[in-house]
């Protein structure tokens, strides 16, 4: 019976120490409250609208424009860099509004502090978000 209670000691132990070695926290993971970047843009009425986040890793949209008929992101295919890309709706006169998520990741080698094993591959990736204010005008 002591063995028993010995070894699962041990094993609570080491799943315990495992388990403190996890870097990533879970707030980081979330789309901030307040953006890091805005953008105001004009937009003529049926036209295209292309937003270039060639030094992010990845790109989404975390709130829909209102008011398009195509909002969406896209590998440009000349770079293959992320864009972001907006048509409003047909005919659309008026303001709307997207938000776009941004991840960059980044990889390293070395201590990873305070992990048994001290020298590990590791990555960390960072988030910010982009508000793309747009401002729609009928052609002249």
């Amino acid at each position: 019976m002591k063995q028993i209670i010995s070894l699962s000691l041990i094993l609570f132990s080491v799943l315990l120490v495992n388990q403190s070695c996890s870097k990533e926290s879970p707030d980081k993971m979330t789309t901030p409250t307040v953006p890091d970047q805005t953008i105001n843009a004009a937009v003529l009425t049926n036209s295209t609208y292309v937003l270039n986040v060639n030094s992010i890793a990845g790109v989404s949209i975390n709130k829909q424009a209102a008011h398009f008929s195509v909002s969406q992101t896209e590998v440009d295919a000349k770079n293959g860099t992320p864009v972001y890309k907006y048509i409003p709706e047909k005919d659309y006169a008026g303001t709307d509004e997207v938000v776009l998520r941004t991840s960059t990741t980044t990889y390293g080698t070395g201590n990873t502090g305070g992990c048994s094993g001290g020298n590990n591959s590791h990555s960390s990736t960072s988030y910010s978000s982009i508000v793309i204010k747009f401002t729609v005008t009928k052609n002249n």
